[in-house]
């Protein structure tokens, strides 16, 4: 007789006991979402997943900015993190980011982009406050699910986005025409085996291609893409 399998853990945490999330949804898979005790979601662990298993030096000499609090990254991984609240504690308007050139070594926005209404200008000036050797971490919504990008004249839908980005990203920002690089990964969930898919981007390609060879000798990250070749 086989003995059951181990409840998967948390990322964030290390809880067992999950219930269903926000509305009583449960995820894709048909699973309990949320942590009981840490309160993460699918998005929040996938994303833990795919950072707490770099070797210590590809983070901790980073100045960090988060864009809205979220679990998913630890303070204790860099040197320093700092975290923009819209309309709260410390609150920076991502159209026109209050700080200087290259401040940031470290960008995290998760499932904020698609909130802005001038997305473009946004995504300018993170590119002006990142370092030269600085990484942008960006969650969006099921990019891989839209072959295009869809915008709104006003926000819309129940979670009231402005923007849903599809697999043209690399082209609608003008990545290649800009000199910035592009790697897409889809990491897991480990409880509910739910996928995201993260759009990690950096000025030099070095530095995207040392963070790609740690994540391509790890089996949990299923698929790593290059932006398109006509990008």
């Amino acid at each position: 007789m086989t003995s059951p399998s181990p409840t998967p853990a948390c990322t964030v945490c290390g809880g067992t006991v999950f219930s269903p999330g926000p509305a009583g949804r449960l995820s894709e898979s048909g699973k309990p979402p949320h942590c009981t005790r840490c309160g993460s979601l699918e998005r929040h662990r996938a994303n833990r997943a795919l950072f707490q298993h770099l070797p210590i030096g590809v983070l901790s000499w980073r100045r960090a900015l988060q864009f809205s609090p979220d679990v998913a990254l630890a303070p204790a991984w860099f040197a320093s993190l700092e975290v923009s609240v819209y309309g709260g504690q410390n609150s920076l308007d991502l159209q026109k980011i209050d700080r200087p050139d290259d401040s940031y070594d470290f960008i995290s926005l998760s499932h904020v982009l698609e909130f802005v209404p001038d997305d473009r200008a946004s995504f300018r000036e993170l590119t002006r406050i990142l370092s030269p050797a600085g990484l942008i971490h960006l969650v969006v919504s099921r990019p891989l699910s839209r072959e295009t990008s869809q915008d709104f004249e006003t926000a819309t839908g129940v979670h009231q986005y402005f923007h849903l980005y599809g697999r043209d990203f690399a082209v609608r920002f003008g990545l290649a025409e800009a000199g910035l690089h592009l790697l897409v990964v889809q990491t897991a969930d480990p409880v509910t085996g739910d996928t995201e898919a993260v759009h990690l981007i950096a000025k030099s390609a070095a530095v995207l291609a040392g963070v790609g060879a740690y994540l391509r000798e790890d089996s949990r990250y299923r698929s790593l893409q290059p932006p398109p070749r006509d990008a």
